[in-house]
């Protein structure tokens, strides 16, 4: 392996489940901080206790624990993972991680669900390569520190506005994740992939949030299951506007039979939010796609409709007039 892979400095940005996760593969092979919130205490003293059926159970213990990116600011990081929730109408990714991003030359990697996620991070950093995933994991921290993961993972990047410097960050980081047992794979083209995830994400989870019924019971519910069908053929919609080519039929046929086969009685990450009075990645997993939409004079009325109802829902469990 390059001696460049070993020398490796990655930060982490919002350790919780997904990014102890990652950052432990990572640790396989390179230097990793974290930045923790809640977890702070728990990780300082003791580490992440992880169970995993993929890579089985171990401690990871991250070279520094840090409570903001403010403390990061001594130090030059090859890597600046963010994998924070996405939420623009709560705080500003690219403010939140400016202190740690001490030249062009740090990558930012964005492990984080919805659409147009990347726009602000390319504005706010036009010379810094990058890097955009989606994550195909099931994982929770289920108290301070302690992290399950169940079944199997698989990890989807691209550059986003290619360069020859992020062809080569990119290429390292595929190492270093590699290096990890990490299923990697890159792509041409991250937003179809975007666009992909979001045709199950926007509408089972929205539906799950405004029902307050698991997967399972959505499905079985025959009006329910109908809008689900019907977000589901919105989100297509749009995303063949801007050239995705999805047949609707086969994705949405797949994805139902897929969500009865594996996630049977399945919270979505959006549900349990709802459920603790946390901030729902509302505007990037319902808005975006709407706003998109619009643009392209496109007729959503369902995601349109379920987009109100659980931006409402969000802003009563946050106390928002």
């Amino acid at each position: 392996m390059p001696s460049a892979i070993h020398k490796a400095k990655a930060l982490i940005v919002g350790t919780g489940a997904i990014g102890c996760l990652y950052g432990w593969r990572l640790s396989k092979s390179a230097s990793v901080s974290t930045v923790c919130r809640s977890n702070f205490e728990a990780v300082k003293r003791n580490g992440f206790n992880i169970q995993s059926q993929k890579w089985g159970d171990g401690v990871f213990k991250p070279h520094q624990v840090l409570k903001n990116t403010k403390e990061a600011i001594q130090d030059k990081y090859d890597y600046v993972v963010i994998t924070t929730k996405a939420l623009p109408d709560i705080y500003d990714v690219a403010e939140l991680i400016r202190p740690a991003i001490s030249s062009e030359s740090t990558a930012i990697v964005l492990i984080q669900n919805g659409l147009d996620i990347e726009t602000p991070i390319a504005k706010a950093f036009p010379c810094n390569p990058l890097i955009s995933s989606v994550a195909y994991i099931a994982a929770s921290q289920e108290s301070a520190g302690n992290i399950v993961m169940s079944q199997d993972e698989n990890l989807v990047l691209s550059q986003y506005l290619p360069t020859s410097i992020g062809d080569d960050k990119l290429n390292n980081f595929m190492d270093l994740l590699s290096a990890g047992n990490v299923t990697a794979k890159h792509v041409p083209d991250i937003q179809r992939i975007r666009w992909e995830k979001l045709i199950w994400n926007a509408s089972f989870s929205s539906v799950c949030v405004a029902t307050g019924m698991t997967t399972t019971q959505v499905l079985a519910h025959p009006p329910s299951a109908k809008l689900v069908e019907n977000i589901m053929r919105d989100v297509i919609k749009a995303a063949n506007s801007y050239g995705c080519n999805f047949d609707a039929d086969a994705e949405v046929s797949n994805m139902i039979a897929r969500t009865m086969a594996i996630a049977n009685n399945y919270k979505p990450s959006m549900m349990l939010d709802s459920e603790r009075k946390n901030p729902m990645e509302v505007e990037v997993i319902l808005g975006n796609p709407v706003r998109r939409a619009e643009t392209n004079n496109v007729s959503v009325p369902y995601l349109q409709s379920i987009y109100t109802v659980c931006s409402a829902i969000n802003d009563r469990n946050l106390g928002r007039k």
